[in-house]
């Protein structure tokens, strides 16, 4: 497979949203996806701290950098100038390096944590690598559909589906792998066969999942056309409020149904548990011989 560095751009998978600062700092690292223990509050600070000091060392390595310039050019200046302002484009240096320091940290324990980044996509067999980039554009249409921001979609958890998808693109990758450095011989026929309908079952979920994703897209945009028209949308609102209710009250019920049989006094244990004791005892009686 090969991909260049525009192919496998995080800016190209994912070209349909408008992005927040969390997900311009997964594509600065080249991350395409976490997975769920990688999604952690601790993680996602150190990211956020490691974004926030690269660019404090950009801005003053900009103003460092301007200084020497403006320096550099003035006849006038002098030496001691010259060296302040070389100390500040260092020192943003510096502040830069760390930033990407504590960045580079971040990446290697969502990696290890479960992330699926550029090289992951690099390393994967093209019809695996299509099929997910399908996914990952499909989802980040719908994650940014008026329906799902808006919670007419409601419990659709998007990272879950993408990760289960995820899942198959890495095992799939690694099993393929391992199959062409397979040896070659009649006693191995079976474990390479099965070997490979696991793989075309890992491609065929990949795909399948591609494509039902990228087959809602159609109906939430369609979703998203009803929303924006005032009538319609205050048609559906009351139509989810209607529902809301409904499944509301049969909640009701079912609650007051579950109560009503936790409240019953269950006696019958007892009973029985007392009849079974007097017939054990009229067993252990002396029977009369006749």
């Amino acid at each position: 497979m090969n991909f260049s560095r525009d192919d496998n751009a995080p800016s190209l998978w994912r070209r349909n949203r408008r992005k927040n600062v969390d997900d311009r700092i997964l594509e600065l690292q080249d991350v395409v996806i976490l997975g769920p223990s990688a999604r952690g509050v601790r993680l996602r600070s150190v990211r956020w701290i490691g974004a926030a000091v690269t660019v404090a060392g950009l801005c003053v390595a900009a103003v460092g950098l301007l200084s020497v310039i403006i320096t550099a050019a003035d006849e006038h200046s002098s030496g001691a100038a010259m060296g302040r302002a070389s100390f500040i484009l260092f020192c943003g240096a510096m502040v830069f390096i760390a930033g990407r320091l504590i960045l580079a940290f971040a990446r290697r324990r969502a990696i290890k944590r479960g992330a699926v980044t550029r090289e992951t996509l690099t390393a994967a067999p093209q019809e695996f690598a299509d099929a997910f980039r399908r996914a990952v554009n499909a989802a980040d249409i719908i994650g940014e559909s008026l329906a799902y921001r808006e919670g007419w979609l409601a419990e659709v958890d998007l990272d879950v589906a993408l990760w289960d998808l995820a899942q198959h693109l890495e095992t799939g990758t690694r099993l393929h792998d391992v199959l062409d450095a397979a040896p070659a011989g009649l006693e191995y026929r079976e474990q390479i066969e099965r070997a490979r309908a696991a793989l075309d079952g890992c491609l065929t979920h990949l795909v399948a999942g591609a494509d039902r994703l990228t087959s809602l897209v159609g109906r939430v945009e369609a979703l998203d056309m009803e929303l924006t028209a005032p009538v319609r949308r205050a048609e559906l609102e009351a139509m989810r409020e209607l529902r809301a209710r409904r499944d509301a009250e049969r909640m009701s019920r079912l609650s007051a149904a579950a109560a009503e049989v936790e409240s019953i006094e269950h006696a019958f244990g007892d009973v029985a548990d007392a009849v079974t004791g007097m017939l054990d005892a009229y067993d252990e009686l002396p029977k009369n011989r006749l």
